[in-house]
């Protein structure tokens, strides 16, 4: 009988575990100064980390494109 109920908790926290992932983390993104002619790294981070409290890269929207700094926060 307690291998059947232990058995059923560890069913039971796997699910638990799966839906809270399934829910999404409420993540957001915004291009930082669309129009800057390139993307400067160390600009692009800090500017993300105080405005926003996200982390930052530079991303290119297309191939042969200049990057972009793109910020992702939670929302």
């Amino acid at each position: 009988m307690a291998k059947i109920s232990y058995s059923y908790f560890l069913v039971l926290m796997l699910v638990v575990s799966v839906v809270e992932k399934a829910k999404g983390d409420g993540s957001c993104t915004i291009i930082i100064d669309p129009k800057a002619p390139s993307c400067d790294i160390i600009q692009c981070r800090l500017s993300c980390i105080t405005d926003y409290n996200g982390l930052a890269e530079c991303i290119a929207s297309r191939i042969g494109s200049p990057p972009n700094c793109v910020c992702t926060y939670d929302c």
